[in-house]
């Protein structure tokens, strides 16, 4: 992708670049609304190798299907998940701020921490935010068993009004699907594992818990738990992650309140039927400490907080999101509207309901049907996304039917769709390579075979 911004892409707007991680980059965009104007997102890009393996697009489809049903205000909102130019996508809600990892970083290459109060108030709200995503069930009422698999401080933003939000669930599950770029995907992430995710064992929300355990140690003492091994091979991290003792916090921290250590050491415990068996209950055990140290503490102060973090970091060191920053509003989720790029998108009026539409190379004739049938060429959006006077138009012809016949709707031309049988590009490549290997093979052979008759050897 080309370095000059703004540039387009497919309907959107890049700004610039916020981030690039071993999954995605992340750019700041502009998307159109609904009221006709436009409005701040981010757009997350997938690397090109994603869609090389077709069970972690299948995974990704899925997964970002779970991400749009949550509703809670310590998850960033999704609205699509798209595909352009053969590229996956996300649109996600913009947070102006920082993410907490270079917010740590920051503190811990200065040699100092984050004030105990701002870990307590921000940890108890990632606890409340996956809480609600391991609480989430399907229209039965069983629950979807969602499990995040990535909780670290890089994937926790923090707003410039002190909101709290949790970003990328599933991520972590769709890289390990991803075999041939594994290590540049996985790498710095093991340090963060629970000791069964390090043992390559089944996990539930549990395995967050330790996660957030672990970051509240390393936010709390400004020191790394497992990462000081950074530098050895990732069996040296997953060892220590399952083996190693972990010291007390407040013998590292000097001043740091038994009580806040005590938590934390019951969400780090490694027999995961004595840690804390749910989020809401570590929030409860954080938010109770807070009211009894900190009463009062609320969003304005983790502003405050953090804006005098971030003025004491040295300067480039933690990312000025302001500088060219457009005055725009971000988006709602009542203004998004989505795009003919739409593998999956957010329902205004039904947040838990997906319009049945996706890329022809990523849709089998079967899901189509599945999905609730193929969608008409006479209506670019499902009712749901069309604006009220769009709706009242369509109901008046609708009931006009009766009184004259309906005009027929030209035909609009859709790509074919491919069988579920055809091979993807990467089981292609490695027939051809097998049969480039056999070809020669069989050459050789045959030359040796001619040579033998001919006397010649």
């Amino acid at each position: 992708m080309r370095n000059e911004f703004p540039q387009p892409f497919g309907p959107y707007e890049l700004l610039r670049r916020l981030g690039r991680g071993g999954m995605a980059e992340v750019y700041l965009a502009k998307a159109p609304t609904n009221h006709g104007d436009s409005r701040l997102v981010a757009l997350k890009r997938m690397h090109a190798q994603l869609t090389e393996d077709q069970s972690a697009v299948d995974m990704l489809v899925q997964e970002a299907r779970l991400a749009m049903r949550f509703d809670h205000t310590n998850i960033a909102q999704t609205f699509e998940l798209g595909c352009h130019d053969g590229t996956y996508f996300f649109i996600m809600e913009y947070v102006d701020g920082v993410d907490l990892g270079t917010l740590a970083q920051s503190c811990e290459n200065r040699g100092a921490r984050l004030p105990a109060q701002l870990v307590a108030y921000v940890c108890a709200g990632i606890a409340r935010g996956l809480s609600h995503a391991h609480d989430l069930c399907d229209e039965n009422g069983s629950r979807l068993g969602i499990v995040h698999r990535d909780v670290s401080p890089q994937n926790v933003l923090i707003s410039r009004m002190g909101e709290v939000k949790i970003i990328d669930f599933g991520v972590a599950k769709v890289a390990a699907r991803i075999q041939q770029t594994m290590a540049g995907i996985i790498k710095g992430k093991y340090a963060y594992m629970s000791p069964e995710q390090a043992s390559a064992e089944p996990v539930d929300p549990r395995s967050d818990v330790f996660s957030l355990g672990v970051c509240m140690w390393e936010l709390v003492t400004g020191k790394p738990l497992f990462r000081a091994l950074g530098s050895s091979s990732p069996f040296a991290v997953l060892r220590a992650v399952r083996e190693d003792p972990i010291a007390k916090a407040h013998n590292i921290a000097q001043g740091l309140s038994a009580e806040l250590s005590a938590i934390i050491h019951k969400a780090l415990e490694r027999d995961k039927a004595h840690r804390f068996q749910s989020m809401a209950a570590l929030a409860d055990e954080l938010e109770g400490w807070l009211r009894k140290t900190a009463p009062g503490y609320d969003a304005r102060r983790l502003a405050d907080d953090v804006r005098k973090q971030v003025q004491a970091a040295p300067p480039g060191s933690v990312p000025q999101n302001a500088i060219a920053t457009p005055p725009l509003a971000k988006m709602a989720l009542d203004e998004y509207q989505p795009s003919q790029l739409s593998v999956v998108a957010q329902s205004p009026i039904d947040p838990g309901r997906a319009p049945p539409r996706r890329p022809h190379h990523a849709l089998t004739a079967p899901e189509t049907y599945a999905a609730g049938g193929p969608r008409q060429p006479s209506m670019m959006y499902p009712r749901a996304y069309l604006l009220p006077d769009q709706r009242a138009e369509l109901e008046l012809s609708a009931q006009s039917t009766d009184q004259e016949p309906a005009q027929p709707t030209l035909p609009v031309w859709t790509p074919p769709v491919a069988p579920a049988w055809w091979p993807s590009r990467r089981v292609v490549r490695q027939f051809l390579w097998v049969g480039a290997v056999a070809l020669v093979f069989a050459l050789g052979w045959s030359t040796i075979a001619t040579l033998v008759r001919m006397g010649t050897i």
